[in-house]
């Protein structure tokens, strides 16, 4: 069920409906989420609930018993026993076949049979992003820094909740719990809010990504000796506005969604290529992510205390946890390793400038930028190219056989557009949003009605947000 369906937009209008209809008695409100979330959940796989229901109810009880016990050791032990319990479903469900892929090679080059095969397992739906959630919370519970959830309907919503629980923003249980609590209020401007943000997102998906996507991108890596290298630089960038603005879309809609049910998600992204750091790309891409990575991982290895060597392996080995998160594949782990080096960079250089930041200048900073900018283009290729041998390809076989008038002419309106607006003065955003929601409803609803329904002429088929597959 896709955020930019019509399957979806009916669902979250009888969801919208029964909520608001019994929002005033707490358990109920709560179980009609839960039990719609877990429908969304089900759309995509039924046999994923028993997973997912499996994970709520050990990291409930485990959140329980950390709680309550005395005894230091009996703490530790429930907690190694979700961490091992949620990296193992993780591991085995995602990493396994690769696991095996990678030791069917060695065996193979070795001259022997490989004591394991492959088992074609099919990777749930979000299970990355649920995973880290219920981690989280058992974590947060062992700190002492949350109560654990009051009973297992509250925790169950929590670890589903449909507008994110598919792609994000990874939410915490110690900022999602107590929203529960709180008695929801529809007010116009939350109502006008929701909808400008899922309007938005709905727009940034259909009418930027998936045109440049399908366009433009695809066609090149589909068939890269029919393309110049010119073009193949072009559709580099593309895929980074590709997906940022698919990416950046499913989050507006999620965030929007749950809006309109009196929840606050956390933002997911702050315009990340205007700016020329990679550690600030990393504060503004993703960032539930990074910021779940720091605090559960960067932060316990010791963070930036210590040894130069030691920091510089914190830094890389946080990297590449975060591309391993992304996918099991070589790729995945180049990306994170390449990630983790420009970060090492970054850092050493300041260090050796007396602490003096790498821009310290406008010159340099723009330089930086660029730079920055060229090599998101190259490590891009990690995430969209399918293997090693297609990623070679797009970098390396060119042709002449097609130019830029064999695409369609709104492809660059897209490209360009999408690039433009992603450098327009953030007041320019302010505004825009102020405008909506001081709107009269009405206005608002044809203003939203008329953006989905460009977005509907111009629908290209439920095409998954790219996120899915992580």
């Amino acid at each position: 069920m896709n955020f930019h369906s019509i399957s979806f937009g009916v669902f979250l209008a009888l969801v919208f409906a029964l909520f608001w209809l019994t929002y005033r008695k707490r358990n109920l409100r709560t179980a009609i989420l839960a039990v719609a979330s877990y429908t969304f959940y089900g759309a995509f796989n039924p046999l994923f609930l028993g997973l997912i229901g499996f994970s709520t109810l050990l990291d409930y009880w485990c959140g329980g018993v950390i709680h309550r016990a005395t005894d230091e050791r009996v703490r530790k032990r429930t907690l190694l026993l979700s961490l091992f319990a949620n990296l193992g479903l993780l591991g085995f469900f995602k990493y396994y076949d690769w696991g095996i892929e990678n030791l069917t090679w060695v065996c193979t080059q070795l001259g022997v049979s490989p004591p394991l095969e492959t088992l074609g397992i099919v990777v749930p739906v979000g299970i990355s992003f649920y995973t880290f959630q219920t981690l989280s919370y058992t974590i947060d519970v062992y700190r002492r820094r949350m109560e654990p959830a009051r009973n297992i309907l509250d925790f169950a919503l929590f670890v589903a909740f449909f507008p994110q629980l598919v792609a994000g923003p990874i939410v915490r249980a110690i900022d999602f719990l107590p929203q529960l609590e709180r008695p929801p209020r529809l007010t116009r401007a939350r109502l006008h809010d929701g909808a400008y943000r899922i309007t938005l997102g709905i727009a940034k998906k259909v009418l930027v990504a998936d045109v440049v996507g399908n366009y433009l991108v695809d066609p090149i890596y589909q068939a890269p000796e029919q393309f110049p290298p010119w073009l193949h630089v072009l559709m580099l960038y593309g895929f980074m506005v590709q997906i940022y603005y698919d990416f950046s879309g499913y989050s507006d809609i999620a965030i929007g969604s749950a809006r309109l049910f009196g929840f606050d998600l956390p933002e997911n992204f702050d315009l990340p290529y205007r700016t020329w750091s990679i550690r600030d790309f990393w504060r503004r891409w993703h960032i539930t992510l990074g910021a779940w990575v720091r605090d559960y991982v960067y932060f316990p290895l010791g963070g930036s205390r210590g040894s130069e060597l030691r920091v510089s392996f914190n830094l890389m080995l946080t990297m590449l946890i975060i591309g391993l998160w992304h996918g099991a594949n070589w790729l995945w782990v180049i990306f994170g390793l390449m990630q983790g080096v420009a970060t090492v960079i970054e850092r050493t250089y300041e260090l050796r400038s007396g602490g003096k930041p790498a821009g310290s200048s406008r010159v340099r900073v723009a330089l930086l930028w660029l730079l920055l900018m060229q090599f998101h283009a190259l490590t891009y290729v990690c995430i969209r190219a399918q293997d090693m041998g297609e990623a070679k390809e797009i970098l390396t076989v060119f042709g002449d056989e097609r130019g830029w008038q064999d695409f369609p002419w709104y492809v660059w309106p897209a490209l360009f557009g999408g690039i433009g607006i992603h450098f327009v003065p953030k007041a320019f955003y302010r505004w825009v949003h102020g405008v909506f929601v001081g709107m009269p409803t009405v206005l608002a609803g044809v203003s939203a009605g008329a953006v989905i329904g460009v977005a509907a002429l111009l629908l290209l088929g439920e095409t998954p947000f790219i996120y899915f597959q992580f």
